[in-house]
């Protein structure tokens, strides 16, 4: 049975592509039958690809661009923004029949979002979030990625509480060390109790260090 991972994060430049990208391929050093998608990007590098979408296929080698890349704006805004500033529309249905596809073709699918769980994709008298993104997306494991730094708690709490709400429980939060901090164990022991209140089956931790390779979680 094929699994579709989402992985979101608490914020922007918590780590994401990262965190997707050295999943990928402890997953793939396993045997498995897997690919990432960053179905949606901003801000394009000066060879006209988007930087995560370019790490992306660094461990995907067999593929091009149009394959894990659904659109990638010009501008390095939030997808919504970016998309009014170049005049261009967002439409739900063809990214969602998009995704499905790309997703039939593996066994395990990684899907990195963009920023946090309430950016928006589309705005208007509809508007589209990265969590109506999550929700439409059937049967995703959820994988929160919160970067040890000032207000990481609080903005891992405030997510998890959405992620309750929308019925989208995470099975895994990862905590990042971006800075090289190594305050793991202090994050983590502040976060259980308080989400413990929170699920009836709390998130596995997943410490990733500074710069490190992604452990096998699956």
């Amino acid at each position: 049975m094929s699994r579709t991972i989402f992985i979101t994060a608490t914020d922007t430049d918590a780590g994401k592509t990262w965190v997707t990208h050295s999943l990928l391929k402890t997953v793939l050093s396993q045997g498995a039958d897997a690919q990432a998608l960053k179905p949606i990007a901003s801000g394009k590098q000066n060879d006209g690809l988007n930087e995560d979408v370019a790490l992306l296929l660094d461990a995907q080698p067999s593929k091009h661009s149009q394959d894990i890349n659904y659109v990638t704006y010009d501008l390095p805004l939030a997808p919504a923004l970016a998309a009014k500033k170049q005049g261009l529309s967002f439409n739900v249905e063809q990214l969602l029949a998009w995704q499905e596809k790309q997703v039939s073709r593996h066994d395990i699918t990684l899907i990195e979002g963009v920023g946090g769980l309430m950016v928006p994709l589309k705005i208007g008298a509809k508007p589209w979030l990265v969590s109506d993104w999550l929700q439409a997306t059937p049967s995703a494991e959820v994988m929160l990625v919160v970067p040890i730094r000032l207000g990481c708690i609080n903005q891992a709490l405030l997510s998890c509480e959405h992620l309750k709400k929308i019925g989208c429980p995470p099975q895994w939060l990862v905590l990042n060390d971006i800075n090289g901090e190594g305050s793991f164990e202090d994050v983590q022991a502040m976060l259980e109790p308080l989400l413990r209140q929170i699920f009836v089956v709390p998130p596995r931790f997943i410490q990733l260090p500074h710069g490190g390779c992604m452990p096998y979680p699956l």
